[in-house]
């Protein structure tokens, strides 16, 4: 089947392929690159066939090219499954990206197939045209396509075809979410993928962006600033949070009835509907063309007879639905530490049922505001005037009178208009500044999408928790595509590396140059491990405190000792953070930074420092030791690597304090651990996590035993919850981490499938356990003084972004918040090493680069067009490879 007609650009495509990152990765052209024969000449005996041919048959039951290509999916994958990431996405990819730039597929698909006949996840193209007006002729075409596949994998699997096709629909709502305004609009058209299509203006991501970005400001001066009002932000619930499309469909039918007005009885068939006040009465009878067909009736009346036929009843309002994107916004604001309450015009006597609505969407765990009879806007002032320990810094409404009344008691806060889609509110003008429901972008942007930035970015978060994963691509195709490196490659990069860092390092101590006398030296060194390469505080860490910590060993003439708690093990439990327990580029970049360190202080006092590194595997949270003894074992060679033999000491945590004659009796640890549990068990009797999960935290923190500055049991739930271990049941278990990370507090809509959320219970339930015995364990720590590894004669080092006082802060791969046994390595447009969220990456783009050894799991990753299309990696990133600078 030809697709389009013969303005078939070879060259072009050559050129899109090379400029755009994420098509390289799903498609190939057929002509030009030694690879393949034109498409429409293609056999299927060579490395691709025709997309068409796949659904072919010349009798029932023989879709031969099609068993072969099922018949190489990965262990544990469904044939759907199979399909959907391996053709059908690739498809997707390949025409939004090309429709994104302004152009179609021209001649027919093929499906490209390595040499055992299994599909590689890319499509080969003949050719491209420009798209003019031919979209949904070509969109059409290619469902049709998609329908045949859907009924030749039943021949082949024990799906049902409308399940085969249901996991294509999800891909293609996968892919056309996100879209650039402009492409949204270049897919325009009467077309089956029409209903997919999905967009976020952007001025309502701007909008929404910046109160995130509000709410964190502020709560990084409350954590500075103790006695600062926490942020606050105040979300209206009709018309805004909630959607009463029912109730107000139900409203008009019942004023159809009464006044013969037939569009009435068919609400969901108007052009829109009318909100709850009456400024948008009057643009939703227009809107509908009414008072043209009725000009008898009283319209202004019958307004006030439509406010009396909405619903408040239970049953009613349970018929309401979130706002899209409520859910994620809000779990935004509370990771950004903003304090969320639903400030709404509801009456006292709704409030069981608004309550039940909101459970049912995992939001009741907020504080809920509802009002007496009588006027709103001055209650809902008083509401907020009500909380002094908080400041609010946005609020959401949907009435023109309450905006104005928030704007006027709180200046400096910021009140949105929400201006929900299909509702005609405050004069129904869409166009004003304001929201129309709470999404935004993910960040980084989607690729692929036409967004301006549409390159590869790191995510620069410092939890797992701050990315919308359930919106991110496992791009399962990607590994086929990366690059394994000779030892001699390897040897090259850590050559480079170090070369660098030791020539920054010396550069630096002779930037700030030699003293004599020896308090001199020691502030001179100060500057030194302050300085912008190492990511110090000043303000943490002052002379004061290095003088304390360093003078001694100064005059003595001897190595600077450090102590760093560190590094444990790779946290590769869920497989979202690295795909492999073994350390990489990342943890040898930190170690080449400790070089740096110590080149840079011999400048100054020649004996240099010594840092002890307390590895802490199976000290918090216990751990078998297979589980952790090979990523020891690199981690030391890694040391040798970086020219660390004589600097860095890596030692068991528990080994150390044994050794030390101050620390308590490790003996003793098992029965003090029993007896610090059993003090959480008992002030969290009653609570379950597999219940309420929200609830049963909010519960734990009223009832923590932890005295003042103690860590706090809920704070360090939801870090811990990042950390767990995530069985597989089978399948990809990449993509299983991802569903189950997607909302993990969500147990009970029924739109997810059941075996997910028993093992999001499971998963909660665990890190509930888990963080009573890493808890258990600091106590203990504190009772054995396990403090005296590093509290007198040595610089204890924190990897922490926010360090106690008196610590000093060492970020060794600068711009990155994420340690580097968090996370996979990777380089970023500079050819920096940083580190960040293998699923971030994946999501991205970044492709993996394995290092010589007897492991799939990446060294580092990169952007695939540091990549060429014989899977070699760029000659220049040998050379170009450095640590930041700051």
């Amino acid at each position: 089947m030809v697709l389009c007609g013969p303005d078939v650009r070879s060259e072009r495509l050559g050129e899109l392929l090379d400029e755009d990152p994420l098509l390289r990765l799903y498609c190939v052209a057929a002509a030009g690159t030694g690879e393949h024969r034109a498409v429409g000449e293609l056999s299927a005996a060579r490395n691709a066939i025709p997309l068409g041919e796949l659904a072919r048959w010349e009798f029932p039951g023989d879709v031969l090219w099609l068993k072969r290509i099922v018949a190489g999916r990965p262990p544990g994958w469904t044939a759907p499954e199979h399909l959907a990431e391996f053709v059908v996405r690739p498809l997707l990819i390949t025409f939004r990206g090309l429709l994104a730039r302004g152009f179609l597929p021209a001649g027919e698909l093929g499906v490209e197939l390595d040499s055992a006949a299994a599909a590689t996840g890319r499509i080969v193209l003949g050719g491209i045209r420009r798209a003019r007006s031919a979209v949904p002729g070509v969109v059409t075409a290619l469902d049709e396509q998609l329908d045949e596949l859907a009924a030749a994998c039943v021949l082949i699997s024990v799906d049902e075809q409308d399940r085969v096709r249901a996991a294509f629909d999800r891909v293609i709502a996968q892919e056309l979410r996100h879209l650039a305004e402009s492409t949204a609009a270049a897919f325009a058209g009467d077309h089956p993928w029409l209903r997919f299509v999905h967009v976020v203006a952007a001025g309502q991501h701007e909008i929404l962006s910046r109160v995130v970005r509000l709410v964190r400001a502020r709560s990084a001066r409350c954590r500075n600033e103790p006695g600062l009002p926490r942020p606050l932000v105040a979300v209206d619930l009709d018309f805004c949070a909630l959607h009463p499309k029912h109730r107000v469909g139900e409203a008009l039918r019942r004023l159809g009835e009464a006044h013969g007005i037939d569009e009435f009885a068919a609400p969901a068939q108007l052009d829109v509907l009318p909100g709850l006040y009456r400024p948008g009465w009057r643009p939703f009878l227009a809107a509908n063309g009414l008072p043209a067909r009725y000009p008898e009736l009283d319209w202004d009346a019958l307004y006030a007879e439509y406010r009396q036929n909405i619903a408040w009843h239970r049953e009613a309002l349970l018929t309401d639905e979130p706002a899209p994107g409520l859910v994620e916004f809000v779990r935004d604001l509370e990771q950004a530490g903003a304090r969320v309450v639903w400030l709404t015009g509801r009456r006292h006597r709704m409030r069981a049922a608004t309550e039940e609505v909101l459970s049912r969407h995992g939001l009741d765990h907020l504080d809920l505001r509802t009002t007496d009879d009588g006027p709103v806007a001055g209650q809902k002032v008083a509401a907020l005037l009500d909380m002094p320990e908080h400041e609010l810094v946005a609020a959401f409404d949907d009435s023109a009178d309450n905006r104005e009344a928030l704007r006027a008691a709180f200046p400096a806060a910021s009140v949105v208009a929400a201006r929900p889609p299909g509702f005609t509110v405050d004069g129904g003008d869409q166009t004003r500044c304001g929201i129309r429901a709470f999404e935004s972008l993910p960040q980084p942007v989607p690729l692929g999408r036409g967004h301006s930035a549409d390159a590869p970015q790191l995510s620069h978060v410092t939890s797992l928790s701050r990315l919308r994963i359930g919106d991110l691509s496992t791009r399962p195709t990607i590994w086929s595509h990366g690059v394994e490196l000779t030892a001699e490659e390897q040897s090259r990069i850590v050559e480079s590396l170090v070369a660098a860092a030791v020539a920054d390092g010396r550069r630096l101590g002779r930037e700030v140059g030699a003293r004599a006398d020896p308090a001199a030296i020691c502030r001179a060194v100060w500057r030194v491990v302050t300085a912008k390469p190492f990511g110090a505080s000043r303000t943490a860490y002052p002379p004061e405190a290095a003088e304390r910590d360093m003078l001694a060993s100064i005059e003595a003439g001897e190595r600077i000792p450090f102590v760093v708690v560190g590094p444990s093990l790779k946290q590769d439990g869920s497989r979202l953070k690295a795909l492999g327990g073994l350390p990489d580029l990342a943890e040898l970049a930190m170690l080449i930074r400790l070089r740096q360190l110590d080149e840079a202080v011999r400048q100054i006092h020649p004996p240099g420092i010594a840092v002890r590194a307390l590895t802490d595997a199976s000290h918090f949270r216990f751990r078998e030791p297979d589980r952790y003894a090979g990523y020891h074992r690199e981690l030391v060679a890694q040391v040798e690597s970086a020219g660390l033999r004589d600097v860095v000491a890596v030692e068991d945590f528990d080994d150390a304090a044994d050794a030390h004659p101050r620390c308590g009796d490790r003996t003793q640890r098992p029965e003090l651990l029993a007896k610090h549990r059993d003090r959480y068990a008992t002030a969290f009797a009653g609570l379950d996590v597999r219940r309420d999960p929200r609830a049963a935290l909010g519960e734990a923190d009223a009832r923590d035993p932890a005295g003042p500055g103690r860590p706090r049991f809920a704070e360090l739930f939801r870090s811990v919850l990042q950390a767990v271990d995530v069985p597989c049941p089978g399948g990809d278990p990449f993509a299983w981490s991802q569903r189950i990370y997607a909302n993990p507090f969500d147990l009970t809509d029924p739109a997810v499938p059941a075996e997910v959320r028993r093992a999001r219970g499971d998963l909660l339930a665990t890190a509930w356990r888990e963080t009573i015995t890493y808890l258990a364990n600091k106590h203990v720590d504190e009772e054995l003084d396990y403090s005296v590894l590093w509290r007198e004669g040595c610089v204890r080092m924190s990897l922490s972004i926010r360090p106690a006082a008196g610590r000093l802060r060492f970020v060794p791969l600068g711009g990155a918040g994420v340690m580097p046994w968090h996370g996979t390595a990777a380089l970023n447009d500079l050819c920096e090493v940083s580190v960040d969220y293998a699923i971030s990456l994946v999501d991205q783009g970044f492709v993996p680069v394995c290092a010589a050894r007897e492991s799939a799991q990446p060294w580092f990753m990169v952007q695939a067009r540091a990549v060429d299309r014989a899977g070699t990696l760029d000659p220049a990133v040998f050379d170009r490879i450095r640590l930041r600078s700051k």
